[in-house]
């Protein structure tokens, strides 16, 4: 049972960061575009909601079944993974990380001089 929390941090540390580059290239994608960084945020999340709040949902469904098994091991990784997969969905994607950008603002971008990023702006 040694091998369990590292185990569970590998597995999530891999669907969270897909799911953060996937939320994230959202709403770049937006401000790239010339939308403000606030509506960016708010334009990105709003489209991968859907697919964040699905592909969370069908995870936490199959990890849970995992309580069924026999082994207490797997028992506890379904738990575990069901938990963290809802938290994360639900409190990071949707809470810290619209937040913490939206704070942010056009920093969140790396707008500094130089930088290299090519952005359009907004036609009047």
């Amino acid at each position: 049972m040694t091998w369990l929390p590292l185990f569970m941090f590998v597995v999530l540390f891999g669907l969270s960061t897909d799911y953060h580059i996937f939320v994230l290239s959202r709403i770049r994608e937006r401000w790239l575009a010339g939308t403000s960084a606030r509506d960016a945020v708010v334009s990105g999340i709003g489209h991968s909601a859907g697919v964040v709040s699905s592909a969370a949902v069908i995870m936490v469904v199959v990890f849970s079944v995992f309580v069924t098994l026999t082994s207490v091991e797997n028992k506890m990784l379904g738990v575990g993974l069901a938990v963290a997969v809802a938290i994360d969905a639900t409190v990071v994607r949707g809470v810290l990380l619209p937040a913490a950008l939206t704070l942010l603002g056009e920093r969140a971008w790396g707008r500094r001089a130089g930088a290299g990023i090519t952005r359009r702006t907004p036609r009047p």
